[in-house]
């Protein structure tokens, strides 16, 4: 058995539900596994996936545990899940497959990304170097603002929101549970202290030196 500390995702340890907790060089975080159930496993079933059943599927695997803290704060008249369905369709193909990463919005809100935020593989292998710029604008009260990432790999994901990096730092070198050579999809945004505001997200798809 599992727990869940408070907070919109942290604090997870052993495995609750589709959760796996883990700390990795000292990082805490953790992994969705895929939930079958949605997958189409018959030649009926594949025959027959398209562009919508492809979110759907997404949006089931992380409704409880990423999308309903997220997108409730913008879902208006709806459900935070078919805000999602309804934002993403556009970067599912005709297979029901993700056909363009950079059209998949993983979070909304109100937030202000950071002015040229950007993402790298760092010299360093398993580590990710990013950065963004403070900004013309000041923004009062929101130095504290921090720093999420979701990162998927395949049928992986990987929340990682224990990075002790906020917006005032400008930048953060992240160590990620992946191999060096990989290729791996990340999205970074930012959230408020109390977790009742977020960013969108923004995406860079990077190989692991």
């Amino acid at each position: 058995m599992g727990k869940i500390a408070q907070g919109a995702f942290g604090g997870v340890s052993g495995t609750v539900g589709n959760l796996v907790g883990s700390s990795w060089k000292g990082i805490d975080y953790f992994r969705i596994k895929a939930d079958h159930h949605h997958d189409a496993n018959t030649d009926k079933q594949i025959s027959q996936r398209n562009r919508f059943k492809g979110v759907v599927g997404l949006a089931n695997i992380l409704r409880d545990v990423f999308i309903n803290p997220i997108w409730k704060y913008k879902a208006v008249k709806m459900t935070p899940t078919n805000l999602f369905v309804k934002t993403n369709m556009q970067a599912f193909d005709q297979d029901g497959e993700i056909g363009d990463y950079s059209l998949l919005k993983m979070t909304v809100g109100s937030l202000p990304l950071p002015f040229g935020l950007n993402i790298k593989a760092s010299e360093d292998p398993k580590q990710i170097d990013v950065s963004w710029k403070p900004g013309v604008k000041p923004l009062p009260k929101r130095e504290n603002d921090k720093l999420i990432l979701f990162i998927m790999m395949d049928g992986d994901m990987v929340i990682m929101d224990d990075l002790d990096a906020k917006r005032s730092d400008l930048e953060a070198t992240i160590m990620v549970p992946y191999e060096p050579g990989m290729k791996i999809q990340i999205y970074a945004f930012f959230a408020s202290p109390e977790d009742d505001a977020y960013s969108e997200s923004y995406h860079s798809e990077v190989t692991l030196n």
